[in-house]
């Protein structure tokens, strides 16, 4: 096949070649998949990004701050979850108070003491040294969520019957200390 040529060489003719016809806008082509938009993928993204926002802020309104929970609701959840009384710590200070006061040493006495109480326990360990007593702990009991007593019973100036009681109290952190020593009757 030969090509026309003009003065500036072959010259290109398009009615040589057929033209390829397209189905009008519309109608399904045959043989040929329809054209991709890419709508898929950006609806995706935007329902994952859209999910996603959802997830965390459920996270932080009701779990990890807790912005959306109520005061009485938290307040009431953290007693629920409050561990129970140790019992066994009111013989344990208490062991350690009667040590002191058979040691005469109510500073010791007052190591085991609440901050606010520190004062107390020492004199009161300082008026059971001056009396000789004899000490033992028994029978604690709970009388607050907080709040242990333990009975003491013994004898002061050697023969003089005696049953005093003292207070444990736990503070934050399960932390326990005598908050309260019965006062020693004078003799």
């Amino acid at each position: 096949m030969s090509y026309p040529q003009g003065p500036q060489g072959p010259q290109w003719h398009p009615q040589q070649y057929p033209q390829q016809q397209y189905p009008p806008q519309g109608y399904p082509q045959q043989g040929y998949p329809p054209p991709k938009k890419g709508n898929g993928l950006l609806i995706g993204l935007i329902a994952g990004g859209g999910a996603l926002v959802v997830v965390v802020f459920v996270i932080l309104a009701f779990v990890a701050p807790g912005f959306l929970l109520s005061d009485s609701k938290s307040s009431s959840s953290a007693k629920a979850t409050q561990t129970p009384l140790q019992l066994n710590w009111g013989p344990v200070l208490a062991g350690k108070f009667i040590l002191a006061v058979f040691g005469d040493e109510p500073d010791k006495a007052a190591e085991s003491a609440c901050a606010d109480a520190k004062d107390k326990v020492r004199q009161a360990a300082k008026e059971y040294g001056d009396r000789n007593a004899s000490l033992s702990a028994k029978d604690p009991r709970e009388v607050s969520p907080d709040l242990i007593m333990v009975t003491m019973t013994g004898t002061l100036d050697r023969t003089e019957p005696h049953n005093g009681t003292m207070e444990v109290r736990r503070e934050a952190g399960d932390k326990y200390c005598i908050s309260s020593v019965s006062p020693v009757p004078a003799g």
